[in-house]
C-alpha cells in the first residue's frame, strides 16, 4: 500500500514538473529569445527587419551599415541586441510559442508571402482612397 502511494505521488509530481510552464525570468526570456536564431524562419524575419531599418538611414550611413554587416563581430552584436530587445518585450511563454509557430512549415510560407501582402495592401489602399475622398485626407494628413 505504501509503495503504491509513493509511486502515485512520484508520478503526480513528475507529471506536474512536465506540465509546469517555463519560469518567466529575465534569464529564461533571454535564453528563449536567443534560441529563436536557431530557426531559419526567424533569421529571415530578423534579417528583413534589420535591412528595413537600415533603409531609413541617410545614404552614407546606410552604405557604412551595409558594409559593417559583413563583419561577424557586428552580426554577433546585432543578434545580442535583438535577443535582449525580444527578452525585454515578450514573456518566456510568448517566445516559446513563437518558436513553435516558426518551426511549422506554414510559417515559412507565410513569411514568403509578406512582400506580396504588402503590395496587395498598397494597391487596395490606393483604390480605396480614390473612391473615398475622406480616406485620402486621413492617409495624407490634410
Amino acid at each position: 500500500m505504501i509503495r503504491t502511494l509513493i509511486a502515485v505521488l512520484y508520478l503526480s509530481v513528475s507529471a506536474l514538473a512536465i506540465a509546469a510552464p517555463a519560469a518567466d525570468t529575465p534569464g529564461s526570456r533571454l535564453d528563449a529569445a536567443t534560441h529563436l536564431f536557431e530557426l531559419p524562419a526567424y533569421r529571415l524575419i530578423a534579417t528583413r527587419q534589420l535591412y528595413e531599418a537600415l533603409n531609413s538611414l541617410p545614404a552614407e550611413q546606410h552604405k557604412r551599415a551595409l558594409a559593417a554587416l559583413s563583419d561577424p563581430t557586428v552580426m554577433a552584436s546585432l543578434r545580442g541586441v535583438i535577443s535582449r530587445s525580444m527578452a525585454q518585450t515578450f514573456s518566456t511563454a510568448e517566445l516559446e510559442h513563437l518558436a513553435r509557430f516558426l518551426r511549422a512549415d506554414e510559417a515559412r510560407s507565410m513569411i514568403d508571402k509578406t512582400q506580396s501582402f504588402q503590395s496587395i495592401l498598397a494597391k487596395e489602399l490606393l483604390t480605396a482612397s480614390v473612391s473615398d475622398p475622406e480616406l485620402i485626407r486621413i492617409l495624407i494628413g490634410n
